[in-house]
């Protein structure tokens, strides 16, 4: 049984070792989490690593849903985070994905509250900073759901719901967090 272990620990260890390289890759095991706060499906993050003997920081806000599991996997996230000191809104979707028209919005009260311009639904990556971003964060942080209609690269149609109700107390979290590690302006 000893030899077993031993022979199976010595197998995957080049891949142990693969996933901790400092080639430029982040890997899960690079970072170090200092703070993880949930608040319904967003999560708080900040963690770090050292970097040439230079500590490393970084905080953001996620949400990442999964609406279609293996084998058809397809998923869409929202990642919020400092750059140069502002906050960078980052929406990612899958390849081929299309959206009808009006269909990246937030209602609230049973009426369309916010829409994301067609601009940013045309790519696999939506980038929002300065007065897009802060108009974006401010009317999430009013509650309501982010509704998400499109149909994917097969031709399947998805309508996502992403509750808002917690996103103030989440966004709140992210400010902090990175204001004490001075990574906001």
């Amino acid at each position: 049984m000893l030899r077993t272990t031993i022979t199976l620990a010595l197998f995957f260890l080049p891949a142990i070792a693969a996933a901790q390289d400092r080639s430029g890759r982040d890997t899960a095991s690079d970072w170090v989490v200092r703070h993880y706060k949930p608040f319904g499906l967003w999560d708080s993050i900040c963690d770090e690593r050292m970097e040439r003997g230079v500590l490393k920081q970084r905080c953001y806000l996620r949400y990442v849903d999964v609406y279609s599991p293996r084998p058809d996997f397809l998923a869409t996230f929202a990642f919020i985070h400092p750059q140069d000191g502002a906050t960078i809104v980052e929406f990612g979707f899958e390849r081929g994905t299309r959206f009808e028209a009006g269909g990246f919005h937030i209602e609230r009260e049973g009426a369309t509250a916010w829409t994301l311009g067609d601009r940013c639904l045309q790519s696999p990556k939506c980038e929002l900073a300065k007065e897009e971003a802060a108009n974006l964060l401010s009317a999430f942080s009013k509650g309501g759901v982010l509704v998400q209609q499109s149909s994917d690269r097969r031709g399947t149609d998805w309508q996502l719901e992403w509750d808002l109700a917690r996103f103030g107390e989440a966004l709140a979290d992210y400010r902090q967090a990175s204001a004490e590690r001075s990574l906001l302006k």
